[in-house]
């Protein structure tokens, strides 16, 4: 109402002052003291108009500051609604209707991550002064299609049954599975961070590596990490990333492993650990400039385990990989090498799976209006005696409804040789174990995927 007001009054001001004028010059005969009075009505109304001015302005910041208070309150708010500063909340909830068929005949089936896993998240820092914060991080998956928590047992090692030295048994659900971490930041001197976190390895494949990412029927960053066996994300590590210095970076990972307390051959159940187990370290280096971003990649890690039948000690898992894209504009091209071996322990003689291989994917993504095309193709190449190879095509649509909203369609296809019988995988599905080797599993699925 007040807007109005101050709206009609202004032209009621001007319209008055003319009148005035015009009557002085054509009315000579009005007496002075007329003269006078419609000059302090004039100034009356000049300040009320002032005043309704200075309310709107009021209302106006007043408003803004709501707007701003609100706005923040939204993007961390603790239980009482009250903004938490240096708290975000973020998530990822995915749910697709799939159609699959390992062997067993097709099956039809409601799941949950076929783009990506459903997550959520927590991510924290603060401001300890000159440039250094501390940060942390903790991320749970689950299933949409169950309501289940997507975790599993941590591997106990040899302390299954007595506390670690940490101080809590090894048996525990790991219900934070896909990051759980805290450390420092600077930006002159990089983030150093201690827990369960990503390898850089893998960050190369899964991100740059694939233009399927992490997701779908067909990516190669769910099959290729098999060989040399890559680690994907680890317990018990300490990440050191660098500042990015002229387009490169550093991503150096390494990992005490179980962490058991133990320095002998100890049974659990049918295999044998030390102290050793999982241990090792991962190292990747990044460059990026214009439309190329490329990384190499290379890791050496302990296995948690070793089979009593033959094997003298923990097997070594060691690789390399090199990865590559290039945005073109009317379409982005990746491409991905690696090779690994695991070996040690007298493993390539007795249980010789994957103790040598090697593989490559190349996939594009052409942008189409708000929507995407992607396909890709990937090769594992099994060198040890075993010879079980693999190849994996896929071919996926993607729709931007609106920011941070998709939906999308999926066909990917696993070609076994006679021997191999690996399994179809999506961004946090697996279609399940094959019926036989030699069987090529197939899978179609249409979702959406949503991010907030």
């Amino acid at each position: 109402m007040k807007n109005c007001n101050a709206s009609r009054i202004r032209p009621r001001k001007l319209a008055y002052g003319i009148a005035v004028m015009g009557l002085a010059a054509a009315m000579p005969a009005f007496a002075e003291t007329e003269v006078e009075a419609l000059k302090r009505e004039l100034a009356e109304q000049k300040q009320l108009i002032q005043k309704l001015i200075a309310n709107q302005d009021s209302q106006t910041r007043a408003i803004a500051k709501m707007e701003t208070q609100s706005a923040s309150g939204a993007t961390a708010k603790g239980s009482s609604g009250t903004a938490i500063p240096g708290i975000t909340f973020y998530g990822t909830v995915d749910v697709n209707v799939a159609s699959t068929n390992s062997g067993f005949g097709s099956k039809t089936s409601i799941n949950s991550g076929g783009m990506t896993a459903s997550s959520v998240g927590v991510k924290g820092q603060k401001d300890l002064g000159h440039k250094l914060r501390a940060v942390g991080e903790v991320e749970v998956g689950f299933d949409l299609s169950t309501g289940g928590v997507g975790n599993g047992a941590v591997t106990p090692g040899v302390n299954a049954t007595s506390p670690s030295s940490g101080g809590y048994l090894g048996n525990g659900n790991q219900i934070f599975s896909r990051q759980a971490y805290a450390g420092l930041a600077s930006d002159d001197f990089g983030t150093l961070t201690l827990g369960r976190q990503y390898t850089g390895s893998y960050v190369a494949a899964a991100i740059l590596g694939n233009a399927f990412g992490p997701g779908f029927f067909g990516s190669g960053a769910t099959f290729l990490p098999v060989v040399g066996g890559m680690p994907t994300r680890v317990n018990n590590s300490v990440v050191y990333r660098t500042p990015n210095l002229s387009g490169f970076s550093g991503w150096l990972t390494y990992t005490v492993g179980s962490e058991n307390n133990t320095s002998l051959n100890t049974a659990v159940g049918s295999t044998t650990t030390t102290d050793q187990a999982g241990s090792g370290w991962d190292l990747a280096l990044f460059y990026k400039t214009g439309a190329l971003s490329t990384a190499l990649t290379s890791w050496n890690v302990l296995n948690t385990s070793f089979v009593t039948a033959g094997e003298t000690a923990l097997a070594r898992k060691s690789g390399w990989q090199a990865v590559v894209n290039y945005d073109f504009g009317f379409v982005k091209l990746y491409g991905t090498l690696l090779s690994g071996k695991i070996s040690g322990g007298n493993y390539e003689n007795i249980t010789r799976t994957l103790s040598e291989s090697s593989g490559w994917s190349t996939s594009a993504a052409i942008p189409f209006g708000d929507g995407t095309i992607i396909a890709s193709y990937s090769k594992l190449d099994d060198k040890s005696s075993l010879n079980k190879d693999g190849n994996l095509i896929g071919l996926a649509y993607t729709y931007q409804l609106v920011k941070g909203t998709k939906v999308y369609g999926s066909y990917g296809k696993l070609t076994n040789n006679q021997k191999a019988s690996y399994s179809l995988a999506n961004g946090g599905d697996l279609v399940g174990n094959v019926a036989r080797p030699g069987f090529d599993p197939t899978g179609y699925m249409v979702g959406v995927n949503s991010s907030f």
